[in-house]
This record gives C-alpha cells, sequence and structure tokens, in this order.
C-alpha cells in the first residue's frame, strides 16, 4: 500500500495522539494525552504550527511537527522542525526522510526560508539524514535556554 502524507488539521489530533505520546515517552516527558490533544489543536487551529502525518492505510506511522517563525538576519520566515517521530516498526523505511522533505516542499510552496532543528549529540541517525537532505551544523551559535518554570 505505501506511505501516504497528509496535513495534520485539529480534527485530526485524536487519529496521531498515540505517535506524540510516544515521542514524549521517548524523550521521558509525561503529560496527560487530554493536554496533549488540546496543545496541538491549539496550535494548529491558531495556525502557530503545521503538521504533517505519514500513515499506512489508516495506521499512522510518523509525524513531523513544525512551529513558525521568523529570522532577522535572513528578513526570511523560519521553521523550527521540533518535533520528528516515526514508530518504531516504520523506521529505516524512508518515513523520515519522506516527512522532512514535505516539510521542506511547505517552506519552498510558502516563498522559502529556513528550517532549523536540533538532535542528541548522540543520535547519529537522524544526524546523517539530516545532513543527506541539506542540512548542515550550525558552527556559528551557541544553543542557550531559559524556563519561566526553573527560574
Amino acid at each position: 500500500m505505501g506511505i501516504q502524507l497528509s496535513i495534520a488539521t485539529p480534527e485530526s489530533v485524536t487519529e496521531w495522539l498515540a505517535l506524540f505520546t510516544a515521542y514524549l515517552d521517548f524523550y521521558g516527558v509525561s503529560q496527560s494525552q487530554e493536554s496533549c490533544q488540546d496543545y496541538l489543536s491549539e496550535r494548529l487551529r491558531r495556525r502557530q504550527a503545521v503538521a504533517f502525518l505519514a500513515s499506512e492505510g489508516d495506521a499512522p506511522r510518523g509525524f513531523a511537527l513544525m512551529y513558525t517563525g521568523f529570522s532577522s538576519l535572513s528578513l526570511q520566515p523560519c521553521w523550527v522542525l521540533h518535533d520528528l517521530y516515526v514508530a518504531a516498526e516504520a523506521r529505516r523505511q524512508g518515513v523520515g526522510q519522506s516527512l522532512i522533505r514535505r516539510c521542506q516542499q511547505y517552506a519552498n510552496d510558502l516563498g522559502g526560508g529556513e528550517i532549523m532543528l536540533q538532535t542528541a549529540h548522540d543520535n547519529l541517525g537522524a544526524q546523517q539524514l539530516y545532513q543527506s537532505l541539506g542540512f548542515t551544523l550550525d558552527r556559528d551559535f551557541r544553543v542557550y535556554y531559559w524556563n519561566s518554570a526553573h527560574s
């Protein structure tokens, strides 16, 4: 049957919510399904994010979630590919690559710009995938975080 890609709607969140919670589990983060559904639906409804889904028949196999932004340095839109997840049984089948290519196409369709992403230092497989799709390691800037919950 093959993998089909689609764009998520606020109403479709329930279809891929289990993938999102599996993604959170992978990173050791616990959130209620209700909170996740509300959060994702609201981001999509407000057009603060776009999500692409990979499915095989009725079975969701992966998702890519990008948030919108802008870059003052390039004077272009900037997308943060914040979340990418492929179900274990669908890995190494081109699903992640297809999702990233769809994100790149989406950015191009809207006039271009940048896509930024991050991954763990030891996630060598993901790093190879990103590099094969034209992403380059940023050697100019360090990334710092601040969280209001910890101040």
